[in-house]
């Protein structure tokens, strides 16, 4: 008992692990995505950041009042049945198919540092299409492979965002910062809610957090620590990363940069530096991808949704991922790379990555209402501040999902559509074998 005890994650392990599931290849188009609003997005990451400490605090209070769940999807059939727990997965599903193309299109932003072209469509986009095949085919090989590719790629991945949170700082520029204060020229009660929309990307991710109760030593307290204490790290990290370069070079040139952090850095190091963060971002943001990939096809073989499409029970293969699945993934993921095709590739990255974030807050706010259902078996005492935190995810959740653009939210409207169609076609096919049992 005492060995398996001290086996478990105490509070410092348990923040690294929350930290390094967010720090991973959001930061790298981030920049330019938010240098077409102006540094006054400094704002809207304080705001995500507060976002983000909130909904965490609902996915501590999901673990403290049931610590031997499974996962997000257990908590919210648990909380509203199984078919809750279906519309969610499957919207999960989804969320993760738009993540999958947004990490694809940083992986061929920094790929232009090499081959100019592919910074401008339909190259972008014929390149963004292959390098998701090169990543399914990746997937063929087996999980462990895949895993093992994300920890190699993880340290070479962190190199670009710390030289720019650490040293880019000593190349900074106070003027050319304020310089760059508003860009749009809008109100910024209209700017910072929808730049904060896009800085939330970074912090997707974060529901990874829930699955800790299990494994750390002391739930109550450890989950806690872990999951704000990573969203601190996090956060720290990516608010000094993005604000760098904005010292560094104008937002116009910003906004149209297909590799942020190298034309940076470009200036003032050179072409060989600028070369080597770009190489070391390629090579993370593919690891991310391979991962993504993984997990979007494992989500889809989980029992909260394609598993109930299934004629009875199927044997899937621990070592490998479902080929048929992986297929379909790519096909998927292709469309929405076509479909979304922008004039800039920063263009095309902020519309995927909200669409993402819009998605994931429905997903985040469904999380928030199950705490509501949930939270009776907390004391009295506890139950009043799950509750507190619950309303105040809830709404912060809704208010990001109302500051995104009209596009962006056509595109979450549409995902949502897909997935109740799944479902009732689910349904459906569910009755229909069952009448004929």
């Amino acid at each position: 008992m005492n060995d398996n005890m001290h086996k478990k994650l105490g509070p410092f392990l348990a923040t690294m692990v929350v930290a390094s599931s967010m720090i991973g290849s959001g930061i790298f188009l981030l920049p330019a995505s938010l240098g077409a609003v102006g540094s006054i997005s400094i704002l809207s990451w304080l705001i995500a950041t507060a976002g983000a400490a909130v909904i965490g605090g609902v996915f501590c209070w999901l673990a403290l009042a049931d610590p031997h769940a499974k996962g997000l999807f257990s908590y919210i059939r648990d909380a509203f049945g199984p078919s809750a727990g279906f519309v969610i997965g499957a919207l999960y599903w989804a969320s993760c198919i738009i993540a999958c193309v947004a990490i694809a299109l940083a992986v061929t932003g920094y790929l232009s540092v090499f081959v100019p072209p592919l910074a401008r469509p339909p190259f972008s986009n014929v390149a963004t299409v292959a390098i998701i095949w090169l990543l399914v085919a990746v997937n063929v090989v087996g999980p462990r492979f895949v895993a093992g590719l994300q920890c190699w790629s993880l340290a070479l991945g962190l190199a670009p965002v710390l030289l720019a949170a650490i040293g880019g700082w000593f190349f900074f520029h106070a003027h050319t910062f304020f310089a760059s204060w508003n860009v749009t020229g809008g109100s910024p009660i209209t700017v910072v809610p929808r730049a904060t929309v896009t800085a939330f990307w970074a912090f997707l991710g974060m529901e990874s957090a829930i699955v800790l109760s299990t494994r750390v030593r002391n739930p109550g307290r450890d989950v806690a620590i872990g999951t704000l204490g990573g969203i601190g790290i996090a956060a720290l990290i990516y608010i000094a990363a993005s604000a760098a370069p904005m010292g560094m070079l104008p937002a116009a040139a910003l906004a149209k940069s297909a590799a942020p952090f190298a034309d940076a850095f470009a200036p003032v190091l050179g072409a060989g530096v600028a070369g080597a963060v770009a190489l070391c971002a390629m090579i993370k943001a593919s690891g991310t991808l391979g991962a993504t990939l993984l997990l979007t096809v494992e989500t889809a073989e989980c029992e909260s949704v394609l598993s109930h499409m299934r004629r009875g029970e199927s044997i899937r293969e621990a070592h490998r991922a479902s080929i048929p699945n992986l297929i379909s993934t790519g096909v998927l993921c292709s469309i929405v790379a076509v479909a979304s095709a922008s004039p800039t590739l920063a263009r095309q990255f902020t519309l995927i990555a909200n669409v993402a974030v819009v998605m994931s807050v429905l997903i985040y706010g469904g999380a928030g209402l199950a705490l509501l259902r949930l939270s009776a078996a907390l004391p009295q005492a506890r139950r009043l501040w799950a509750r507190a935190i619950t309303v105040a995810a809830v709404l912060f959740s809704v208010a990001l999902g109302a500051s995104s653009e009209p596009l962006v939210l056509v595109w979450t409207a549409a995902a949502v559509l897909v997935t109740l169609l799944l479902y009732a076609s689910t349904r459906i096919y569910r009755a229909q074998r069952a009448a004929r049992a």
